[in-house]
């Protein structure tokens, strides 16, 4: 029978970095107004789960920031902002903090194994001043009200400079463009974690089968996929490209709402926030080589 080293199976990330973004920087440049990390959870077995997650928070967020009652308060701070940017810029304070460290992944489950919830320790609260009050707070009530399962401890501001790499195998990015207020562009860069590992495997199309071959006798290596652009996609976009076999998924009736939202479709908009770096597009490490703990950084 044939083997080899192969892809068991893939899943989406399980975390995202959400960032609220605007045409506030110098010339017009995008820079963010709000930034949190929304820790995931894997409470169900369901392979589509993460996305559906996903999903949720990104529908209840576009929702909060359309709310008519928070319209002139957001405009108002966006204004702010471009003068706030401008005076950082002049004084040469725009300094980048560190990106967010990874985490360990689950572990492999086969289809055997009885399901376990796997639930994240409870994220630090960062109480600092935020300089986009409005934004912010639009930003969080939004992803609270996303999920039923989601904790608040599983939303942690991060500072505006934050960066995002495309290279941790927990969280990827979405990103919220609040240019024109009439018209919310939402935007995910997001990469499937692929589970890899030495298997036998029957099918002579070099897949391995969870019920018919046997499970690895090590624990598999948990990688990100090689490709990794620097595109914002829209939901059906992002599905298309990593999880085309979702057939059932792509008929749900809220991914086919948050698709007929507006989509970032401008890859400059990531500029600031994704910072170039050649080694972005390389290979990742397993998470287990390259994780720590998450830290409150402000």
């Amino acid at each position: 029978m044939p083997s080899g080293y192969i892809s068991l199976y893939e899943n989406s990330q399980r975390s995202f970095l959400f960032y609220v973004v605007a045409n506030v920087g110098p010339r017009g440049s995008i820079r963010p107004l709000a930034v949190a990390y929304r820790q995931g959870n894997d409470v169900s077995p369901s392979p589509q789960a993460r996305i559906e997650n996903l999903v949720n928070d990104i529908l209840s967020l576009l929702k909060v920031l359309s709310e008519p009652a928070n319209r002139a308060s957001l405009e108002a701070e966006r204004a702010r902002a471009k003068e706030w940017y401008l005076q950082r810029q002049e004084a040469g304070t725009e300094a980048r903090s560190d990106a967010l460290p990874d985490s360990p992944q689950p572990p492999f489950r086969g289809w055997k194994d009885e399901w376990t919830p796997i639930w994240q320790p409870e994220l630090p609260q960062n109480v600092a001043p935020r300089d986009f009050p409005v934004t912010s707070t639009c930003l969080v009530e939004g992803l609270l009200r996303g999920n039923e399962s989601t904790r608040t401890s599983d939303v942690q501001f991060q500072p505006l400079s934050t960066p995002f790499h495309g290279d941790c195998l927990e969280y990827g990015m979405v990103v919220i463009n609040v240019s024109n207020i009439e018209r919310i562009k939402y935007g995910i860069v997001a990469f499937p974690i692929r589970y890899m590992a030495d298997v036998i495997y029957h099918s002579p199309d070099g897949e391995w089968d969870p019920v018919e071959d046997d499970p690895p006798r090590k624990e598999p290596d948990k990688v990100l996929v090689d490709k990794r652009p620097r595109v914002p996609l829209s939901i059906l976009g992002y599905l298309d490209r990593y999880f085309p076999s979702a057939l059932v998924l792509r008929k749900d009736s809220k991914v086919l709402e948050l698709e007929a939202c507006p989509c970032v479709k401008d890859p400059s908009v990531l500029d600031y926030i994704w910072p170039f770096d050649p080694k972005d597009a390389s290979p990742v490490e397993s998470s287990e080589q390259s994780c720590s703990s998450k830290c409150n950084i402000m």
